[in-house]
């Protein structure tokens, strides 16, 4: 969720996510048992800007990578919301050709990697030689960019991914094959050069930072997945605290960012702090389920409280006339 990815690439992603959703994504039946449970629930959450210090960003992340690098929309005002809506969700099977494309490649490698299609890196080839296959739970969702005015009708992304592996440790070996797979376009021979250029090896530190801008969603309990998934990639720059990863970072000095996850097993906070422990970043979430409750409830309140003032006054009135 809050995904960095340009309007002008949702297109060609939407399309590539079709076959997906076309067995059956928008369910929420899960007929598996697995280690860990899914908590997504279907709704939408408000995102906002509840703090940016520019000055602080500049001098500890720097001045060319602001927010709206990693985020979309007006992400770099304080007070500009987006919204993420949960559509819905299936339990699959994916083989290597498509985790790999749906986890690892950015969409520019998407179009380069179709381009190899006649030279052996078709689907068929790639899931001979990579054996692994993975079982998921692969939600949609809908993507509104951060804005300082109202909402579009429309979503930016109306089909925007979210991925909850049953397996956090699987991460591990989709990177592995990924790295592989890499290591042989670069070193085939008959690839055109332009093409080898959009691939290059990556760390789990560097996918780890890229799941989260990219639908990465966990499974309950939460602090069990998120510390498998760690520990399984061997991240060497970040830990979890509950259902929090935090991820130590460098630009001009060192900073941490810390990405907690709410009750859906999405992302809920999104906080970014200087060497010395300040806030100078933050998005919250709200649950706009429970904004309706609390509306509910407050309306609920109140008209109890106007019945009970209502009645007091007829008792009291009835007792002046009898006195």
């Amino acid at each position: 969720m809050l995904k960095n990815r340009k309007l002008n690439s949702r297109s060609l992603l939407s399309v590539l996510l079709l076959g997906v959703i076309l067995m059956g994504l928008i369910s929420t039946s899960v007929s598996a048992n697995p280690t860990y449970e899914i908590a997504l629930t279907k709704g939408t959450e408000i995102f906002e800007v509840t703090k940016f210090d520019s000055d602080g960003w500049e001098d500890t992340v720097g001045n060319t990578t602001m927010p709206d690098v990693w985020f979309e929309g007006d992400s770099n005002k304080t007070g500009a919301q987006g919204k993420y809506t949960v559509k819905g969700w299936n339990y699959l099977n994916l083989k290597t050709y498509d985790i790999i494309l749906q986890v690892m490649f950015t969409i520019e490698q998407i179009m380069a990697f179709m381009a190899l299609s006649d030279l052996g890196y078709n689907e068929t080839e790639i899931n001979n030689n990579y054996t692994n296959s993975y079982w998921l739970w692969y939600g949609l969702g809908a993507e509104w960019d951060f804005t300082d005015s109202e909402f579009n009708e429309t979503a930016d992304d109306s089909n925007s991914k979210i991925i909850v592996l049953k397996n956090p440790e699987d991460y591990n070996k989709i990177l592995d094959d990924y790295n592989e797979l890499v290591d042989t376009i670069i070193n085939d021979s008959i690839v055109p050069l332009p093409i080898k250029m959009q691939f290059s090896n990556i760390t789990a530190d560097e996918l780890l930072w890229k799941l989260i801008f990219e639908g990465l969603a966990t499974a309950n309990p939460f602090n069990d997945y998120l510390n498998a998934l760690i520990n399984a990639l061997n991240v060497q720059n970040a830990t979890v605290s509950q259902n929090t990863i935090i991820i130590e970072r460098f630009g001009v000095t060192n900073y941490t960012v810390e990405v907690s996850y709410g009750s859906k097993g999405t992302l809920s906070t999104f906080v970014v702090k200087d060497v010395s422990g300040q806030i100078i970043y933050q998005i919250t979430s709200s649950n706009t389920e429970w904004i309706f409750f609390t509306i509910l409830l407050t309306i609920g309140i109140s008209f109890a409280g106007i019945v009970s003032y209502l009645l007091f006054k007829k008792f009291k009135l009835n007792k002046s006339r009898r006195m």
